[in-house]
């Protein structure tokens, strides 16, 4: 059934029930984004993949750029995040407004009623923003979210 479309907004975690299809089976598989900003004009959205499983990501310094992969350690803030859980900057993308709002109407893509804690969501927003993988329009956007937050 075809849903409404949900304007995103930075902190949310959304559900993509089809994130990637698993290469033995076939099957989708499920993963959960972290909404880091959203353009203003576009309505375009930057985001960012949690991950329970490490791959070379470490719980401390919580900020690592890497090598072999960069990502912010975010605990287990409950909700779905129920695991020891990375945001993986690696996973880093833009999101067409219009694919999102098709996503969302799919059935595919949905908001989750959880969001990053607006201290934790300022610790990302600050070690994304030192990431050499961030765009120059990434930068902008996930730099004015933190202005707006009053980020430390």
């Amino acid at each position: 059934m075809a849903t409404a479309a949900v304007a995103a907004q930075p902190g949310q975690i959304w559900r993509d029930d089809c994130y990637y299809l698993d290469p033995k089976t076939g099957e989708c598989q499920r993963k959960y984004l972290l909404v880091l900003a959203v353009d203003p004009r576009s309505r375009d959205v930057v985001t960012a993949v949690f991950t329970s499983k490490p791959n070379g990501l470490v719980e401390q310094p919580a900020c690592n750029l890497g090598p072999p992969r960069a990502g912010h350690f975010v605990g287990a803030p409950g909700g779905v995040l129920t695991l020891p859980t990375w945001v993986d900057f690696n996973s880093l993308q833009d999101l067409d407004a219009g694919d999102l709002t098709k996503l969302q109407r799919s059935g595919r893509l949905s908001l989750l009623p959880q969001t990053l804690p607006v201290p934790l969501l300022c610790a990302v927003l600050r070690c994304v923003l030192q990431c050499d993988d961030l765009t120059g329009r990434q930068a902008r956007l996930v730099g004015d979210v933190a202005a707006v937050l009053r980020c430390p």
